[in-house]
């Protein structure tokens, strides 16, 4: 039968509750023995559980790749990098080049995230535009536009910064790659032959329990129910009202004229 690795790696922490449950409980293990659970059986189950516990679970490798790591990186870096430099830069072009600083961050803000990184690529295009006069739009301010991010260089935002970010926002836009295919190890393959072999027993042995034990708390010691959640009481309803007393009901009222 082929199992997941789920029901398997479940198998030894169910099986150990089995066989405490039939030792322990004198009246489980005679229902068990009637039906014909031998010591033999009991030891076979033993075994079988101490051999799975001598092959440890090996932790696999993480789920990631460098790639990965380094697209987060990215993604961070630029997250940290927008916010004060966005108010740096915009501040020194708002004073002297107040159309260029219009242009470069309109509907741009610092942000998180994947939102860091659009902007982020978003702000660089425009300067790239800028210097390049590629912008139709702004074909009369071509000179001034180039100026505009030339007078940014010495303040830290060269062509040399600009191409870093430039790497950053591609490696944060990725590819990266897959993760590789593993290869499964002997004393992986070692462990799930000896869990496979445990749930054979498991399940021989449970699906009988399950037939001839009928007390609900014998299954639950073997492990084979739960207990019921407490249901709650419903809240009760609030009593009525009494009704005040009528006073033309006493007997000592003086009648109204």
């Amino acid at each position: 039968m082929d199992y997941s690795n789920e029901v398997l790696e479940a198998t030894p922490e169910r099986v150990t509750k089995f066989l405490l449950g039939i030792g322990a409980v004198a009246a489980i293990r005679t229902l068990m023995a009637e039906a014909g659970m031998t010591d033999d059986d009991i030891v076979e189950g033993r075994t079988l559980l101490l051999d799975v516990l001598a092959a440890p679970r090996r932790a696999g490798a993480a789920p990631d790749t460098a790639d990965a790591r380094a697209q987060r990186a990215a993604t961070a870096e630029l997250d940290q990098w927008d916010e004060p430099n966005y108010a740096r830069y915009g501040a020194a072009l708002r004073r002297r080049f107040p159309d260029v600083h219009d242009y470069v961050f309109k509907d741009l803000a610092p942000s998180t995230g994947a939102a860091a990184v659009r902007g982020m690529a978003t702000f660089l295009a425009r300067l790239d535009a800028l210097e390049s006069g590629a912008d139709p739009g702004r074909a009369g301010t071509k000179q001034s536009d180039k100026k505009a991010v030339a007078f940014l260089g010495p303040r830290g935002l060269d062509k040399a910064e600009r191409k870093r970010l430039q790497g950053l926002v591609d490696v944060a836009l990725g590819p990266t790659s897959p993760l590789p295919e593993q290869t499964e190890l002997p004393e992986t393959a070692r462990r799930r032959e000896a869990l496979v072999k445990l749930r054979g027993w498991f399940d021989e042995w449970s699906t009988t329990a399950r037939a001839v034990v009928k007390k609900r708390g014998y299954l639950i010691r073997l492990g084979l129910a739960n207990r019921k959640a407490p249901q709650r009481k419903a809240p009760a309803e609030p009593a009525e009202p009494a009704e005040p007393a009528d006073p033309l009901d006493d007997a000592d009222a003086t009648d109204l004229e």
